[in-house]
């Protein structure tokens, strides 16, 4: 099955630093991909490319970004893993280790990973822990990971005790963020990544105030709910500016906070609940859907506690329905076994957990939130 091409758009192409003196390049628009090779050369990269990508994927675009990489400058192997999470396991880490010392990469040679969040998260972590770091260049092909995954250099792995618990901060050479590639993503998969677009408008007027980003004339969110009123896809305009606004406000976030100290934290709205609910579905409940499902929560909670109104809730709530995400914790999933879930997250200290909470109104978050891990059922 061939990939759509419909249109071909300007391609923005951003050097962006962190406090930590690390550069990557990040080029956003429709045929960004093709820029794999020059990327390649401005890094200094060496000759060996290993290619990690999923089923789903390869059959699209693998032959595609092969082609971009002449036989006579690059040796490229590819190595294949499971679709969605469970490429994200210790077996699969050591399998990329054992392909990386096979063919003798050294740490001038790069992985590139080809994939959705998934992927990035895994081809990352093996990359900065062989030879203690080799180059890495993401050509993330879903909106979830084009907008989230693929930016700020967090890697991970699943534990059989919860999702991301090993991981390490790592930064890609470069990030491909190519509209393009979505073209051959199922229309669920799109709705999805809609659900991580939402969670940036809910905390953009904190970014604004805490980092360099800078909001347009118009809310993010009121963009998104006119996006939604219709139908729409890969290639929508719209779609496009919310992928770049995105995009450009996890940046500025990390290039402020980049080993999540403090600003960087407000990235987690809605995340501590749906890691929980991720893992207690076994994973069929996708990430997207699972933060759809966690903003609202944080949503509802923040009306409780009395630091928004009621009418914020409703606009949360008709904001997914109309993108087609569900609001409510699934009928027959234990909210017992989801608190130890949460009980069990990375950003608990002691006996009290860390959340982001909305307040005041929609686009402003409070990330200094601490809730005894006793009070957990009180998000769900």
């Amino acid at each position: 099955m061939r990939h759509k091409t419909r249109h071909r758009g300007t391609v923005i192409t951003m050097n962006w630093s962190t406090a930590l003196d690390v550069k990557t390049r990040v080029a956003v628009g429709s045929g960004a991909r093709q820029k794999l090779t020059n990327v390649l050369a401005q890094i200094g990269a060496g000759r060996r490319v290993l290619i990690v990508c999923q089923p789903s994927t390869a059959v699209h675009w693998l032959r595609d970004i092969m082609a971009t990489l002449p036989s006579e400058d690059f040796q490229v192997t590819t190595l294949e893993v499971p679709d969605g999470e469970n490429a994200k396991t210790s077996e699969w880490l050591l399998r990329i280790w054992e392909h990386l010392e096979a063919r003798g990469f050294d740490r001038q040679d790069t992985i590139v990973a080809l994939g959705g969040g998934a992927v990035m998260d895994l081809a990352g972590f093996a990359c900065s822990t062989y030879l203690r770091g080799l180059n890495l260049v993401l050509i993330p092909t879903s909106l979830l990971a084009q907008v989230d995954a693929a930016i700020g250099g967090k890697t991970a792995i699943n534990l059989p005790t919860g999702k991301n618990l090993a991981g390490t901060f790592f930064f890609p050479k470069a990030v491909l963020a190519d509209q393009e590639v979505l073209s051959t993503l199922p229309p669920k998969q799109l709705t999805c990544g809609l659900a991580e677009v939402i969670k940036y408008a809910l905390i953009e007027d904190t970014v604004a105030k805490g980092s360099d980003y800078e909001k347009g004339p118009r809310a993010l969110l009121d963009i998104i709910e006119d996006l939604v009123r219709d139908t729409y896809d890969y290639d929508d305009p719209t779609l496009a500016g919310l992928i770049t606004s995105c995009i450009k406000m996890k940046l500025f976030v990390v290039a402020r906070d980049p080993q999540e100290t403090g600003l960087r934290r407000i990235l987690n709205l809605g995340h501590t609940i749906a890691h929980g609910l991720e893992a207690e579905t076994s994973f069929d409940l996708s990430h997207g859907q699972a933060v759809a499902i966690g903003l609202a929560q944080m949503t509802k909670y923040a009306v409780g506690q009395k630091k928004l109104d009621k009418e914020s809730l409703e606009r949360v709530k008709e904001v997914l329905i109309r993108a087609e995400l569900p609001y409510e914790i699934p009928k027959g999933a234990s909210k017992d076994k989801i608190c130890q879930l949460m009980n069990a997250d990375k950003k608990r200290s002691g006996d009290k957990i860390k959340l982001v909470v909305p307040h005041t109104k929609l686009g402003t978050v409070d990330y200094e939130t601490l809730l005894p891990v006793s009070d957990l059922a009180k998000l769900l």
